[in-house]
C-alpha cells in the first residue's frame, strides 16, 4: 500500500457527538485523530462495521475561517475495536460520506 496515497490525519483531540442512523439520542464520544476522509474516535459503545453514523463535532475557534461551527457529518463504521482494559473506551474508526457545516 502507497502510505502516500493515504489522507494526511490529524491528532486532535475533541468532543462529538454521534448516533446511529435511526435513532433520536447523541451519544457522546471524544476523537483522536481526523482526516478530509475520516474520523477515529472513542465512544459509549461497540458499533458493527458499516453502520451508518450522524457526527456532531464541534470545531475549536482556533482553525481559521470556520470559527463557532459545528459540523454534522453523515459516515460508516468501517473499525470497530473492543477496549482492552476495563475503563477504556471502544475505539470506532468512520469514513466521512458527506458534511455541512452548522452556524450558531
Amino acid at each position: 500500500m502507497n502510505v502516500k496515497s493515504r489522507a494526511q490525519r490529524f491528532a486532535i483531540q475533541m468532543n462529538l457527538r454521534y448516533r446511529l442512523n435511526g435513532e433520536s439520542k447523541w451519544r457522546k464520544g471524544t476523537t483522536e485523530n481526523i482526516s478530509r476522509s475520516g474520523v477515529l474516535f472513542r465512544g459509549e459503545g461497540i458499533v458493527e462495521n458499516n453502520t451508518i453514523l450522524d457526527l456532531r463535532l464541534q470545531l475549536p475557534d482556533e482553525i481559521h475561517g470556520v470559527r463557532s461551527a459545528e459540523v454534522l457529518c453523515r459516515g460508516v463504521v468501517a473499525r470497530s475495536e473492543h477496549p482492552q482494559g476495563a475503563e477504556a473506551s471502544p475505539a470506532l474508526a468512520s469514513t466521512i460520506a458527506q458534511y455541512r457545516f452548522i452556524r450558531p
